[in-house]
């Protein structure tokens, strides 16, 4: 199908490129487009990336938004590939990445531009993101990083208290819905291709961070996400795969060596503690699978690790000092629930490691 782009163009305002990676969301996207279409901010591009659906997905966009731009991959590549391409497509200055099963409040776009110029420095900004069918309840408010290599979406599960309206920096944006500078894409190449999904968004806020990219939470910013529409849920097979897989690609790629040294315990901890989840779940061979995953793109993630080297001086020191603020944040998250579970893994973190 070739679309021809209508783009809604502003003298004043930059123009903002929506990139929306679609894999058989036909029964989505339809309220993901229309709520794009009622967006208050006019400088708007629709960019369309789908990864070989065999749904009605094309029909949907040339129906609900004809002056959307579509591109095809050949076969599922990946949510990460899809938004790759959706950046070499785009034309805006900022890149807009947008699931398919989510629907944007009519400001979302407004409040990411005013955000932006209140601050020039930033490279990325993270949504306030609701639980579509629970609007009173957070899905993420901008995502932290621990010393124990993953990644914690502030605010999760837990109601939409004053706390989360708070404009704040933050270590990186989730993938859902997040805003970034196609000029810091472009430097820091973009998604990495062989995430596939799962984690992508968290590797890219490191790449960022260890460069002295910085991004800004904005509450204001809100969309409403399903969740898991298309992989299943955070415990089924391909999410287990690819989460096991992905997250030792992580630590292998783009965390400095010296960093692993001092966190090795805290990783070994969350590693085993993600493998007992697994088995209570009856995941142990997606879990296998995501291992032997990981064997064939170790001599890749290893070499990448050069470019660490090639951000200028003390990246090391930078993102050390980066994970240590977004713990401070993720525990000050958990300790003010007032005895309210964030998340069983969090509990038991930070009672082993208690403010050090």
């Amino acid at each position: 199908m070739d679309i021809i782009p209508a783009m809604r163009e502003s003298s004043a305002a930059p123009l903002i490129s929506v990139v929306i990676p679609n894999y058989n969301g036909a029964g989505y996207l339809e309220a993901c487009l229309q709520s794009l279409l009622r967006q208050s901010y006019s400088a708007v591009e629709i960019v369309v990336v789908d990864n070989g659906s065999t749904d009605d997905s094309a029909h949907i966009v040339s129906r609900v938004a004809p002056g959307a731009v579509w591109r095809s991959l050949a076969g599922n590549q990946g949510f990460a590939a899809a938004v790759n391409e959706g950046i070499r497509t785009a034309r805006g200055s900022w890149i807009a990445v947008l699931n398919n099963d989510t629907e944007a409040a009519p400001d979302w776009l407004a409040e990411c531009a005013a955000a932006a110029e209140r601050h020039p420095e930033a490279s990325f900004l993270a949504c306030r993101i609701l639980d579509f069918s629970n609007r009173d309840r957070i899905y993420g408010a901008g995502d932290c990083f621990l010393r124990a290599g993953i990644g914690y979406r502030r605010g999760q599960e837990q109601s939409d208290q004053g706390k989360y309206r708070i404009e704040e920096e933050t270590f990186s944006a989730c993938g859902c819905a997040a805003l970034y500078r196609k000029s810091a894409l472009e430097e820091r190449a973009g998604f990495d291709d062989r995430f596939f999904a799962y984690l992508e968004d968290v590797e890219l806020g490191i790449r960022l961070q260890t460069a002295a990219h910085s991004g800004w939470y904005i509450p204001g910013a809100v969309v409403y996400h399903h969740g898991g529409a298309t992989s299943g849920g955070e415990f089924s097979p391909l999410a287990v795969r690819l989460r096991t897989r992905n997250a030792l690609l992580l630590i292998l790629k783009s965390l400095p060596g010296r960093i692993i040294g001092r966190c090795a315990f805290r990783i070994a901890f969350a590693q085993l503690f993600w493998l007992a989840r697994v088995i209570a779940h009856g995941r142990l061979w997606s879990y296998l699978r995501g291992l032997a995953g990981l064997l064939p793109l170790m001599p890749a993630m290893l070499g990448a690790r050069k470019s660490l080297k090639r951000v200028g001086r003390r990246p090391a020191e930078r993102l050390w000092a980066a994970i240590l603020r977004s713990e401070s944040m993720a525990r000050k998250d958990v300790v003010e629930q007032q005895g309210i579970r964030t998340s069983l893994f969090l509990d038991w973190y930070f009672r082993l490691f208690p403010g050090d």
